[in-house]
């Protein structure tokens, strides 16, 4: 299996607001959207772009008076790190995967996403991830995710599904042509 880049650390978060703001002004990183957490009712999520295609990702509390988890140096400190790869190469991750003896989850099927979950010898928890729809190459994944959260927006769905990266895809492709 190779893995095609870094998909995106997920980094939890004291405050969504200030953390945000922080990567936005200090690196010019851009937001892309904010969603809830499907895993956990009491966080959210921001996707950040940080150029070609690297993005961040924020995990902070819905308030200000929960606590995720407090931030510590060393191994595994981090929420996870997600490495993105061919969907055909994720079509035989598990298969793959337990051949080489590493134990690693079935796919699963989120929003816009097909992941494997798996963990590397220091308890880090790592993602294999690829998209349900793979935008053609003359679109940038930073752009169709942009449009495909104003589409989600603006139907007031708390969470970014494939249907808004079809359509996302559909709509700037007709607007370049």
């Amino acid at each position: 299996m190779q893995v095609q880049h870094l998909g995106y650390p997920a980094i939890i978060c004291k405050s969504m607001d200030e953390s945000i703001a922080f990567y936005t002004r200090a690196f010019g990183m851009r937001h892309l959207f904010t969603e809830p957490n499907r895993d956990d009712s009491e966080s959210l999520q921001a996707l950040l772009h940080a150029g070609d295609d690297t993005y961040l990702l924020l995990v902070g509390p819905t308030r200000p008076d929960i606590k995720l988890a407090e931030a510590q140096l060393g191994v595994g400190s981090m929420q996870y790190l997600s490495l993105s790869v061919s969907g055909a190469d994720l079509d035989r991750a598990y298969t793959e995967l337990a051949a080489s003896g590493v134990r690693a989850s079935e796919e699963i099927r989120r929003g816009y996403e097909r992941l494997v979950f798996l963990e590397d010898p220091n308890g880090v928890l790592v993602t294999l991830t690829a998209w349900i729809t793979d935008p053609p190459p003359t679109l940038t994944r930073a752009d169709v995710l942009a449009r495909a959260a104003e589409l989600r927006a603006a139907e007031a769905a708390p969470f970014l599904e494939d249907g808004h990266v079809r359509r996302a895809i559909a709509a700037l492709t007709a607007r370049s042509m």
